[in-house]
């Protein structure tokens, strides 16, 4: 049973090191620390919106997942709402938070708590990110 353990162990590690081989150096805690405050203070200053932004990792969850809600004018239109979309999505895709997990973005109207949209992506639904804005900075991968 032992010998089955560990031969069960070293196949695992050979696993884990095999999926992580094409992937860049996870940055060390300050250089996290560094892009993800940065990531926030540009998302909270992005025009059209009030902005609140969130950085979350967890050993639930998952690391570099990404939060933002969008509280625009109460009369804005469903084009505004697409084009402030659009610029938060593209903040958070050429950001330098690596890796980069879960996206999630809601969007409100000033005096309203009812979520108006909302715009989510997981593993692979953030390769549309990628065919939208291009690659992602550093040659870094979307962390699937």
């Amino acid at each position: 049973m032992l010998a089955g353990l560990s031969a069960g162990t070293v196949l695992l590690a050979v696993l884990l090191a095999g999926c992580g081989g094409d992937q860049p150096d996870l940055p060390d805690a300050a250089a996290q620390k560094k892009a993800s405050t940065e990531l926030i203070g540009k998302l909270e200053a992005l025009p059209g919106a009030k902005v609140t932004a969130t950085i979350e990792s967890s050993l639930d969850g998952g690391q570099g997942n990404v939060g933002a809600d969008a509280e625009l004018p109460a009369d804005a239109t469903d084009a505004q709402l697409d084009a402030v979309g659009d610029s938060i999505e593209r903040t958070i895709w050429l950001s330098h938070v690596y890796p980069l997990g879960r996206i999630n973005i809601n969007f409100t109207r000033a005096g309203s708590s009812v979520r108006v949209l909302q715009r989510v992506y997981i593993g692979t639904a953030k390769e549309k990110l990628g065919d939208k804005y291009g690659p992602r900075p550093d040659g870094r991968p979307d962390a699937g």
